[in-house]
């Protein structure tokens, strides 16, 4: 467990914690913080052949009906990325730029369920959730 700095932002799990009492020197009612349900609570995107994935909305979801490519630009520090392949008709390849990973810069879906979950972090894009999915 981690130590939260004042001023940092941090993911918890949400709870019946009343943020106004006290739990550490660095963790008070001043410090920022999301709960699972912020997460579930923001925006969702149908990303389509040749799209632009939303930098405004946490989720991109796409079936596909043959190859198809989409892009996602760069984002702000602290952003939270996240797509998932729901129908599979051909692959999805989404080019990234500033992804952490080098190469191509490519996240390639393949199969229903392939899912992953980024993080803008050093003006780069970082993996920190992945299920089947090829970064190259």
């Amino acid at each position: 467990m981690a130590t939260v700095a004042a001023g940092q932002k941090f993911l918890g799990v949400a709870s019946t914690m009343d943020t106004t009492e006290k739990k550490s020197d660095a963790l008070n009612a001043n410090t920022e913080y999301y709960t699972i349900e912020d997460l579930q609570s923001y925006t969702s995107e149908d990303l389509a052949h040749q799209g632009a994935a939303s930098l405004t909305k946490t989720m991109s979801y796409f079936t596909t009906g043959g190859a198809e490519t989409a892009t996602l630009a760069a984002g702000v520090d602290g952003q939270l990325k996240m797509f998932t392949m729901i129908g599979d008709g051909g692959d999805m390849v989404v080019t990234v730029t500033n992804p952490s990973w080098g190469g191509s810069g490519t996240l390639t879906f393949a199969s229903v369920g392939d899912a992953c979950t980024l993080i803008y972090a050093g003006s780069k894009w970082s993996l920190i959730g992945n299920n089947g999915v090829v970064a190259a």
